[in-house]
């Protein structure tokens, strides 16, 4: 993670805000872990900014606290019916270099985090290549998920299917399935995911 991109994320505070709501909700460490299914060990990791959370963790911690994705990214709502977000306005949370025991192996960039009241969620995401079955832990979330390939090839790992995506290749799966995404091949992967977090 470059040092710019690690100033970002703790600037937006991520895990301070979750902290802040969790806590005025009066929700306990212990019960967040159980209803999100997020290891209480690594909770506490994302509460002091130490490790950033994963698209479907983040979710289901949204989901869990009543607020909406894009309420960890910025502290004003558009009111209006649209939205600009220039290239440089991204905010962008980034996988660590060093990836083992790491949650986080992929980086992504919110492409529309001002827009209030909203039905899907959309990211530039980049996958990290290389990363071994060990530490490609399914994820999983409410709601459903499209993804199109920009650039490289993308796997898709889940219990009943395993199949690689190339460079304009799409995606469409319900994301309550646990599920793995990553580069393979040579190089890093892109793509554009749009997740619509309705409730099952």
């Amino acid at each position: 993670m470059s040092a710019a991109t690690k100033e970002e994320w703790k600037r937006l505070g991520i895990g301070r805000k979750i902290r802040s709501l969790r806590e005025e909700k009066r929700i306990e460490l212990a019960d967040m872990a159980a209803n999100t299914g997020v290891q209480e060990v690594l909770l506490q990791q994302i509460e002091a900014d130490v490790v950033a959370p994963t698209v479907a963790t983040l979710l289901n911690i949204s989901k869990l606290l009543g607020v909406g994705v894009d309420y960890f990214f910025t502290e004003q709502m558009l009111l209006g019916d649209v939205e600009v977000v220039r290239k440089d306005e991204r905010r962008v949370i980034s996988a660590p270099d060093h990836k083992r025991n790491a949650p986080l192996i992929y980086s992504y960039e919110s492409l529309a985090y001002q827009m209030a009241a909203k039905h899907m969620e959309p990211f530039l995401v980049e996958f990290s290549p290389n990363i071994p079955d060990a530490e490609a832990v399914p994820q999983s979330h409410a709601g459903e998920e499209f993804l199109f390939i920009l650039k490289g090839d993308v796997e898709f790992i889940s219990q009943e299917k395993r199949v690689v995506l190339r460079e304009g290749d799409s995606l469409y799966f319900h994301s309550k399935i646990p599920h793995v995404l990553r580069a393979v091949g040579h190089g890093k992967a892109k793509a554009v995911a749009v997740l619509y977090p309705y409730e099952n």
